[in-house]
């Protein structure tokens, strides 16, 4: 039973996954990114070793927290887009404006940090300290071989 459920569980979990994603993201580059991320759960639940239950509760969280986090992101990105349109702008905006841009700036990269710490902390009750530690190292990773990944596909070929 156990063996035709776990596989079904992640299917369904990806599924939905992919699902409230499509919802957040509207583009036509989203296809491949999807695979991504599908094939990045999947890894997670394996290197993780988590059961079902932990797997949907984990999951659940992780989904919550990637949420938060893009609205975070998503207000740093409009900081940004206004500090850039300042600059490039004949308009004057005084020293005292640039501060207060970049230390909101500084206070919203604090909340990313916050929101990081707060995630894990709050894994504590499903994951064991080993495995929130496999997981910070299986993030980092799986971020660093994508971007090398992607940097190589679109780099220009040697051509001899």
């Amino acid at each position: 039973m156990k063996k035709v459920f776990l596989p079904f569980l992640i299917t369904c979990l990806i599924f939905s996954s992919v699902i409230a994603q499509n919802r957040m993201r509207m583009g036509k580059d989203s296809k491949p990114l999807q695979r991504i991320e599908q094939w990045e759960k999947i890894k997670l639940i394996e290197v993780l070793g988590l059961n079902e239950d932990t797997a949907v509760r984990f999951f659940a969280r992780r989904n919550e927290n990637q949420k938060k986090m893009k609205d975070i992101l998503d207000q740093r990105d409009g900081m940004i887009q206004n500090l850039e349109d300042g600059i490039r702008g004949s308009s004057q905006i005084s020293e005292a404006a640039y501060k207060e841009q970049v230390n909101n700036f500084l206070f919203i990269e604090s909340n990313i940090l916050k929101e990081r710490e707060n995630f894990l902390r709050s894994l504590s009750d499903l994951l064991t300290p080993k495995q929130i530690a496999i997981l910070i190292v299986f993030e980092s990773r799986f971020r660093k071989e994508v971007r090398e990944t992607l940097m190589n596909r679109f780099k220009p070929q040697d051509r001899d």
